[in-house]
């Protein structure tokens, strides 16, 4: 596949996939902002607010909703600090490709668009290397946060256990749950062993909790459960796992230390945040090959891809 500029990008989603011109023209003008980091969140709040206003729905009650390509989400627009997080960061990351892309990861499109997302999809694909959520799929969503990620897969008809350990996070989860099919909302964390651990609430940007304590940032502070990936499916009776989605803020890798055994045993496909700590790259390519070496990895910017094939 022809390597595309960011220039033919933006003409072609105008043209061929309809955006309105004043998304195609905040778009290509937020993708530069973000590529050489000149004011990237004045562009990227005006052009996801923009364009998320064409996904708001009303349901026959008259209450709104977001329809993102099937993938249903519950009105977040009331909460200032949910909308703005998902309006600049998470919905290109999570929705994007699926929106504009007709949902084809391959990796000419997806290592090009890396460079002009916040954090990059969740999938990639390239020849047999295929990191992307199919038709009755198994998922694990990790820091499932409102479950936005959960509806995207819900949209491709997988089964989805979505881990959310905070209470209004998880308040929100269990509403996106209520609107689509198969979507189980599980209130725990996945760590390296079960147990209660404090963790530290970002008052003013919730999909930054941690369970390290930030500098800088205003904070509270709950208790919350954890428990592995290995437990979970033996007490759940799970016959597969075959995604595994994690974004948990730096503990990744106490989640692959808890899961040896499904990637051993179902060898999922494995989508998963490496910014949080600066060795995660590292140290998380090492402790999926330790589990199982015939996985093969693909490292992006800000995102670890791994698939056995």
């Amino acid at each position: 596949m022809k390597r595309l500029s960011l220039l033919q990008l933006t003409c072609n989603g105008f043209r061929y996939l309809k955006w309105p011109l004043q998304v195609a023209i905040i778009f290509f003008f937020k993708s530069l902002a973000i590529r050489f980091n000149i004011a990237p969140m004045f562009f990227r709040n005006m052009y996801s607010k923009f364009f998320l206003a064409r996904f708001k729905k009303k349901n026959d009650k008259r209450e709104p909703y977001f329809d993102i390509n099937g993938a249903l989400l519950p009105d977040i627009s009331t909460d200032k600090g949910i909308y703005d997080e998902f309006a600049s960061n998470v919905f290109d990351d999570v929705f994007l490709i699926s929106c504009f892309y007709n949902d084809n990861y391959d990796k000419t499109i997806v290592d090009f668009l890396d460079q002009y997302m916040a954090e990059g999809p969740y999938g990639y694909t390239d020849s047999k290397f295929d990191v992307t959520i199919k038709k009755d799929d198994v998922v694990i969503d990790a820091g499932a946060w409102i479950g936005d990620f959960s509806a995207y897969a819900a949209s491709k008809n997988a089964i989805t256990y979505a881990f959310e350990p905070v209470d209004s996070t998880y308040q929100l989860l269990s509403q996106t749950a209520a609107l689509n099919r198969n979507i189980i909302p599980v209130k725990k964390g996945l760590g390296s062993e079960e147990s209660e651990l404090k963790i530290y609430i970002n008052k003013k940007h919730s999909g930054a909790n941690s369970l390290i304590e930030k500098n800088g940032f205003e904070i509270a502070e709950e208790k919350i459960s954890i428990t592995t990936l290995d437990k979970f499916v033996v007490e759940n009776k799970l016959q597969r796992v075959d995604f595994i989605k994690a974004d948990i803020e730096g503990a990744e890798r106490d989640l692959l230390k808890g899961a040896t055994q499904v990637l051993k045993t179902f060898a999922p496909k494995l989508a998963f945040c490496t910014y949080h700590l600066p060795d995660d790259p590292e140290v998380l390519k090492q402790l999926i090959l330790e589990a199982n070496p015939n996985y093969k990895i693909v490292q992006l910017k800000k995102k670890l891809f791994a698939a056995v094939f």
